[in-house]
């Protein structure tokens, strides 16, 4: 029955992934035909920027709170998720001024990249309050709903996103279609989760907030090492190389992100049943490994089509880079796992200790090779690097078993 939920709240959740994918493909392709390898870049890295703020915005809120109120009454759950959204409208208003503070700092830094990340930074707010939805969504294994409200605003977004790159609107004023799918994703979620929570206005608390910060610092503090051990390699190629290859790259990652969804929406469905009971874990890691296998064989087999049908011309690259790319999906489907056990563990520390490692190494080797081998030089330690964190993972669960 356990077994049963998970596949079906999988299911919604990578139905919707189709549909943003989709979404997705189709902005790159749109990007990478009209805008060339230079447009691409700026337009990417723009993204790539504010995507680190959407995941810092979690701050490992939800993980934390879901713990907390697996077994509490109702009229506890919707206290407690109004001052969470209370305390993500903060947060995530801070983070604006933040991803806005630092733009002038950055050496890869130009004036269109720094007028999209601008014009776009509201969608962090945006975010925060989908993914605070979606704790409800997620302790009531009601994905279906999360999907409703992600796919209403990403068709939205890409209707927008069409007009404006077909009139030839400047490459930074395609971010407004991006902002205004975060918008209604946002108010879209508040109306869907207003089923379970009838009272929805923040509560701004801040003794709340405060403990929040110190029960979550060392979740946070890891996914912050995630954001920057996943997409540093962009900015230093950007900043090393420039921003085509950076464009050459991220049309390869966008294609390789996509079917890493998969092990985080699977992780997402059995997490709060893995809270109850970890006798399905053995089984999880078993169709975990299937579908990386299969990923694998069709990313390295079909990545040139893959690439040729977005981009047309010009982006010879990234069909290699891609097939580099897929070699670490097994690690990367398998290592999301590993991550959860040990929250379920409540070793946050360690886990923080174990990707700031991974992080350190994966610095190290982009600043010697990217300079050398541009996005090459990325791909190859982007999976070597994974490889090494599921490693260290496997033998520290494996001592504390």
């Amino acid at each position: 029955m356990h077994l049963l939920k998970v596949f079906k709240q999988t299911f919604w959740q990578v139905l919707g992934k189709v549909v943003t994918s989709l979404s997705t493909l189709i902005i790159l392709g749109l990007i990478s035909r009209n805008y060339g390898e230079e447009g691409t870049g700026i337009f990417t890295l723009a993204l790539t920027y504010l995507a680190m703020f959407y995941l810092l915005s979690d701050f490992g809120f939800n993980a934390h709170v879901l713990r907390k109120i697996q077994t509490s009454s109702i009229k506890i759950q919707n206290n407690e998720w109004q001052k969470l959204l209370g305390t993500r409208f903060i947060w995530s208003a801070a983070l604006v001024m933040i991803a806005i503070g630092l733009l002038p700092f950055w050496p890869f830094s130009t004036p269109q990249f720094s007028q999209a990340v601008t014009m776009g930074s509201l969608a962090i707010i945006g975010s925060a309050v989908f993914i605070t939805c979606n704790l409800i969504f997620q302790s009531r294994l009601r994905y279906d709903l999360s999907v409703l409200a992600s796919g209403f605003g990403t068709l939205i977004s890409l209707g927008l996103f069409v007009y404006l790159s077909l009139q030839k609107y400047p490459i930074s004023f395609l971010i407004l279609a991006h902002l205004t799918g975060w918008i209604i994703i946002a108010t879209s979620s508040l109306f869907l989760v207003r089923r379970f929570i009838p009272n929805l206005p923040p509560i701004f608390d801040k003794k709340y907030a405060i403990n929040l910060f110190k029960d979550t610092w060392a979740i946070a503090a890891t996914l912050t090492l995630n954001v920057v051990y996943f997409r540093a390699d962009t900015f230093m190629v950007a900043y090393f190389k420039g921003v085509a290859d950076a464009g050459i790259y991220n049309l390869a990652y966008s294609v390789f992100q996509s079917a890493l969804v998969l092990p985080v929406f699977i992780m997402n469905a059995y997490y709060p049943l893995m809270l109850k009971s970890m006798s399905k874990v053995k089984l999880i890691a078993a169709i975990l490994l299937i579908l990386a296998a299969a990923a694998l064989v069709v990313a390295f087999n079909f990545a040139p089509f893959i690439i040729k049908l977005l981009s047309g011309s010009g982006f010879g690259g990234s069909a290699e880079s891609l097939q580099i790319l897929s070699l670490g999906f097994p690690a990367y489907f398998l290592s999301p796992l590993l991550m959860w056990l040990l929250v379920a563990k409540d070793r946050y520390k360690l886990m923080l200790a174990i990707y700031m490692f991974g992080l350190i190494t994966s610095l190290i080797l982009n600043f010697i090779y990217i300079p050398h081998a541009s996005f090459i030089a990325a791909s190859y330690i982007t999976v070597i690097s994974e490889y090494l964190i599921l490693i260290v993972l496997s033998m520290v669960l494996w001592r504390i078993r």
